[in-house]
């Protein structure tokens, strides 16, 4: 059997901890990033998705669904973020809301930035009509025009 001394239990018993906070502490820093593409998304604006749907829906559904596209100057109605329900950590419950549409976001942490007023591009997946809201998925949000947030719970 290996004997070790009291110093090299010490550090065993540190590089353990520090093996263990690695594994299950923190985000993987691909969730952060800003997706990268091989060519730009198309630019679609979000009236004329929502025109596009209502006036036929089966041909915008083959032309638009599944596709990637950059949706300009989309105003925050409202919005569920990690920030105003903190422990609200399922990703398929965060939206922000524009008319009737809902963009989901890509990460949990996607919308921790953004709130209602403020105006954003989005990238995002078009899916279609879900219950009552048009959803676009996987989004990624910039903004354009927005100021300081109010503390969380608070709008």
């Amino acid at each position: 059997m290996l004997r070790l001394n009291r110093q090299a239990k010490y550090c065993l018993a540190a590089a353990c901890c520090l093996l263990l906070t690695y594994l299950v502490g923190g985000c993987d820093a691909r969730d952060l990033q800003i997706p990268g593409f091989q060519n730009a998304p198309q630019y679609l604006e979000l009236d004329r998705l929502l025109a596009d749907y209502a006036q036929n829906p089966q041909n915008a559904a083959e032309k638009y669904r599944g596709k990637t596209f950059l949706f300009p100057s989309v105003k925050v109605d409202s919005m569920m973020s990690r920030a105003m329900e903190p422990y609200r950590a399922e990703i398929s419950s965060l939206y922000l809301q524009s008319s009737s549409a809902r963009f989901l976001p890509r990460t949990i942490f996607g919308l921790d930035h953004v709130g209602p007023g403020f105006v954003v591009d989005i990238v995002g997946e078009v899916r279609g009509w879900v219950g009552g809201f048009f959803i676009i998925g996987n989004c990624t949000y910039i903004i354009v025009d927005g100021g300081d947030l109010p503390p969380p719970m608070a709008y």
